[in-house]
């Protein structure tokens, strides 16, 4: 069994469990509806900039389902999608100020915060997505929600696989080394660590918020943008753009995070409630991430776009020499490198 096969056995296996678990809290909370009647409702907003057909929105709109199953009356979750209340780029602040209980956050939304965790956002510093799992699992990842909690007040309750980044461009090149990416303005987003990664694949980076990437697209104001495969099907980019160059770039993990006055201010039984309904969403969320993955890529095919290989091994190789000199590697914490090389296998 590969790692993608593997992934889906543990993804499906924690569907069957957390389903499993939704029946058994909806009876429990059926029974105690009348002491829930009496108790203040627990608001929970959720807010992102993403478009509201990508997965992490869809999987948000799991979790909200499987918590009112599971605790009628108890809770009041709100969807926001879109940018509509979190822009891309703000959700620490979102979190922070109480705009939102909770959102998505990206390794790159705390490096822009605690620069020297911007370690974690180095391209192809992970294997694959099992490596990034013993990592987050870890010793590391404990010292890292530590830190988020301690620093900016902010709980991270779970992650979940977002997918490998690839490059996406609105006409056809012969893309083998980042050296064939050169003047091509890519979109990426605004972080610091983001743009440099713009950078290291050789191209021009442009800031850009993901909700004005289509149009941006469509008129050419950008050349191409990078997003893993499940999001440039879902938000449609294929529609707008000729090819795919499958760089997988980097493997990064997705997290919730909550804000963390307001975790600890929700009863422990709702906060249990609350970490089953995500586990439950993060696995719709894999499931069907890696579904995507297996299928877009004949979608795409059928639609027109030209899909390529590069010589990955010389954008590593680019990317991580880039990277090697900048602050994101110097200034991170004493032995995580080392460490997270040595969970590569």
């Amino acid at each position: 069994m590969d790692i993608w096969e593997a992934r889906h056995a543990r993804a499906f296996r924690g569907v069957i469990r957390t389903v499993a678990a939704a029946v058994l809290a909806g009876v429990i909370g059926a029974a105690m509806s009348g002491i829930a009647t009496a108790q203040e409702r627990t608001l929970v907003r959720f807010g992102t900039g993403a478009i509201c057909t990508d997965l992490p929105v869809e999987m948000m709109q799991v979790f909200k389902e499987w918590v009112e199953r599971a605790a009628p009356g108890e809770f009041d979750i709100q969807v926001h999608c879109n940018a509509t209340i979190v822009r891309q780029g703000t959700e620490v602040t979102s979190l922070q100020r109480g705009t939102v209980e909770t959102t998505i956050l990206s390794w790159w939304d705390i490096a822009d915060r605690l620069a020297d965790l911007n370690i974690l956002t180095v391209g192809y510093l992970f294997k694959d997505w099992a490596h990034v799992q013993r990592v987050m699992d870890g010793d590391i990842g404990a010292e890292y929600r530590k830190r988020i909690a301690d620093e900016l007040g902010i709980e991270i309750l779970d992650y979940y696989y977002a997918g490998p980044r690839i490059v996406n461009l609105r006409e056809v090149r012969d893309v083998k080394t980042p050296a064939d990416l050169a003047g091509v303005k890519l979109r990426m987003p605004g972080s610091p660590s983001f743009l440099l990664m713009g950078e290291a694949l050789g191209a021009n980076p442009v800031a850009l918020p993901l909700s004005d990437v289509y149009l941006a697209l469509s008129t050419g104001t950008i050349d191409g943008q990078d997003n893993p495969l499940s999001t440039t099907y879902r938000a449609k980019f294929y529609e707008v753009t000729k090819q795919v160059i499958l760089t997988y770039h980097s493997i990064p993990a997705n997290m919730i995070g909550f804000n963390k006055q307001a975790w600890d201010a929700i009863p422990a039984r709702r906060q249990q409630i609350i970490r089953d309904g995500l586990r439950a969403a993060m696995s719709f969320n894999d499931v069907n991430k890696l579904r995507d993955e297996a299928e877009v890529l004949d979608i795409f095919r059928n639609a027109g776009l030209t899909i390529t290989e590069p010589d990955r091994e010389a954008f590593r190789t680019h990317m991580l020499d880039v990277f090697s000199t900048s602050e994101f590697m110097t200034k991170a914490p004493a032995g995580w490198a080392e460490r997270i090389a040595a969970a590569a296998e």
